[in-house]
């Protein structure tokens, strides 16, 4: 609840004006009952909740509409390849490109914070070292060009693939979200975590070798150079400096006597 109150909060609090898409989900009712008791938890009474199920679907004036008059679009869960094929490239995703970039709150969890990769994580295995077979990637919305986003990450054990990704793509940035844990981009290009969990960041800009490209599929991968980051809630992470940010005053860790 933390998460979806400092979007509602972003957005403009509870007379905020909210589209939520839950086009990566194969059971919207499921969604659309989840998140209507959240947000009507959080006080905001004008959310609408539209799905698609064909791309055709996505011209749709009343779809549209709405998204024009939104002051915050929220991105359910569900599958990210079924997200990005059924909305990528139409009048929807240009719409949401537009608009978030002249200002417009966007959020996802799951599939929806995946989808907003450059190069996305379609599918891959987790609980496994990294491994060229671990991971497959598809292009998604690029609304967050550096970064390859992963989630449930502690949860499903995803470092591996996650690793793998920017193998990949080492100009890229990892970044794996825990569940309740989420990032807020600020206008300085600024990354602030904030939520129960951490956010486990890969850098991948001073790689020094990796064999990922000979090595057979099935094997782990060898490398060196890779650098990680684990950050939790006050703690920030400059995407443009690479630079990671400690919260101006961290508590005092009480002594223990063992």
């Amino acid at each position: 609840m933390v998460v979806l109150d400092r979007f509602v909060q972003a957005c403009g609090g509870p007379v905020a004006r909210l589209v939520v898409l839950t086009t990566a989900s194969s059971k919207p009712e499921v969604r659309v009952a989840e998140y209507r008791r959240a947000f009507g938890e959080l006080g905001v009474e004008d959310v609408s909740f539209l799905h698609q199920d064909h791309r055709s679907q996505a011209s749709d004036p009343v779809l549209l509409e709405a998204l024009n008059r939104a002051d915050g679009v929220f991105l359910a869960g569900g599958n990210q390849l079924r997200l990005v094929t059924l909305l990528g490239g139409t009048t929807v995703e240009s719409l949401l490109r537009e608009r978030y970039h002249r200002g417009l709150h966007l959020a996802g969890t799951s599939a929806g914070a995946s989808a907003m990769s450059a190069v996305m994580i379609a599918r891959g295995r987790a609980r496994s070292a990294a491994r060229l077979a671990a991971v497959h990637m598809s292009a998604g919305f690029a609304l967050l060009p550096q970064v390859i986003v992963d989630q449930h990450f502690r949860e499903r054990d995803r470092l591996g693939r996650l690793i793998a990704a920017v193998l990949l793509n080492p100009a890229m940035l990892g970044f794996g979200l825990d569940e309740d844990t989420a990032f807020e981009l600020d206008q300085e290009n600024r990354v602030n975590v904030f939520g129960s969990g951490s956010l486990t960041i890969i850098d991948g800009s001073q790689l020094e070798y990796s064999n990922i490209d000979i090595v057979p599929e099935e094997s782990p991968v060898a490398f060196a150079g890779m650098h990680l980051h684990v950050l939790t809630e006050g703690w920030s992470y400059g995407l443009a400096e690479r630079r990671v940010e400690r919260p101006a005053a961290e508590p005092m860790a009480s002594e223990t006597v063992v």
